[in-house]
């Protein structure tokens, strides 16, 4: 956990692994005092629910339209200090283009900046 910990202490975007719980990456962040965000998929889900998880997970306005594109928008759109962490596990429980179009839309996010958005790939808890 201390590559999670010095990313955070070095306000630095991210994409990162762990074999930590999701729980567990969601302590580092709070101790660190950053905007938690829990995306813990726990059974086989499609895009829409992932997508309606999103709306409520990164408190997304009204007016989200749940799509791909939508989401993404939406996200360039989080700009918290110091930082947004995001606790992203159960990725296994969505479909081969989901999961790609997914990490599509993180990395992306991870690129614009200004502020720190990490995201964790963990596992359940």
């Amino acid at each position: 956990m201390t590559s999670l910990a010095t990313t955070l202490q070095g306000k630095r975007s991210a994409v990162l692994r762990s074999g930590r719980s999701a729980q567990e990456v969601l302590a580092v962040g709070r101790q660190a005092g950053w905007r938690l965000v829990d995306l813990e998929l726990t059974g086989p889900t499609d895009k829409a629910a992932f997508l309606d998880l999103c709306a409520n997970a990164f408190d997304l306005p009204d007016w989200f339209g749940h799509n791909w594109d939508a989401l993404a928008d939406c996200l360039d759109d989080i700009q918290d200090e110091p930082g947004v962490l995001v606790a992203f596990a159960g990725a296994e429980h969505l479909s081969a283009p989901d999961r790609e179009v997914i990490r599509d839309i993180f990395d992306e996010r991870v690129d614009l900046g200004p502020n720190p958005f990490v995201v964790v790939a963990a596992t359940g808890t």
